[in-house]
């Protein structure tokens, strides 16, 4: 009895690998996208401060910059008032519920620094400086 009983658990640790596989490969995608996101995430700060800077206001909607986001499955790109940038990640995408926020704050020189905040992120997938 004690081999069927080693048999056992080595069923149960071999029908387990292919689920910890899944869950690694997962969260290899949920990096991916977050970098892809995060990416796209600079070049659209980049577009509000072109923005800013030529019309002398802050956008409010994403059509007023030259740049968009990467397209991901189910990631939606955003601006609205202040030129806040929000990057949504819907249904479809590999962070269903998780957003980032990017917020842009002039100084009295005139240079623009961003505030990153989060939802529905787990921290070790928060963008470096992201709370």
């Amino acid at each position: 009895m004690k081999g069927a009983k080693y048999a056992r658990s080595s069923l149960r640790v071999l029908a387990a690998a292919p689920m910890l596989v899944l869950l690694a490969c997962g969260g290899q995608q949920k990096a991916e996208h977050l970098k892809i996101a995060s990416e796209s995430a600079v070049r659209l700060q980049e577009g509000v401060v072109e923005f800013a800077t030529s019309q002398q206001r802050w956008p409010s909607r994403i059509e007023d910059l030259k740049v968009g986001g990467d397209q991901l499955p189910g990631v939606t790109y955003g601006v609205s008032d202040g030129g806040m940038i929000s990057i949504w990640f819907r249904e479809g995408s590999s962070l269903p519920g998780a957003v980032l926020r990017y917020t842009p704050r002039q100084d009295a020189s005139g240079a623009v620094s961003w505030t990153c905040t989060s939802e529905a992120l787990d921290s070790e997938l928060k963008p470096a400086g992201c709370v």
